[in-house]
């Protein structure tokens, strides 16, 4: 009966492990939603300009989650960098000078964020 209760519990560790590792992806339409959000607070968007925003990111988003489907890592991360490029420009000429200040310091920390934690998981 022990063996039988230790045997449960296991699988249902591992079980449970194995669901915490299986996240789903966010469909374009999220992203779009939550990338435009965070502008909004970070920029002070008016409404015109944050519609402008989310139609550039699902745009992108949409563009992105049809390059997820190639195989080849290297091919992937060139095409999403030059894609974020062009998103951050498109984004650049709906924003005011200041916005965009502001942008290029939300990018920058995001990107100090990054490095961050790539150095932390080492």
């Amino acid at each position: 009966m022990k063996k039988l209760i230790l045997f449960l519990m296991a699988v249902m560790m591992i079980t449970s492990g194995a669901m915490a590792q299986q996240r789903q992806r966010a469909t374009p339409e999220e992203r779009a939603k939550r990338q435009t959000e965070t502008l909004v607070k970070e920029l002070s968007l008016t409404q015109e300009q944050k519609d402008k925003v989310y139609e550039i990111n699902l745009k992108y988003a949409n563009a992105d989650a049809k390059n997820t489907e190639n195989a080849d890592r290297e091919k992937r991360m060139a095409e999403f960098q030059k894609l974020q490029g062009e998103r951050i420009a498109a984004i650049k000429e709906v924003l005011t000078a200041e916005q965009q200040k502001k942008l290029d310091k939300h990018i920058s920390d995001n990107q100090d964020k990054m490095k961050g934690n790539s150095r932390r998981q080492r």
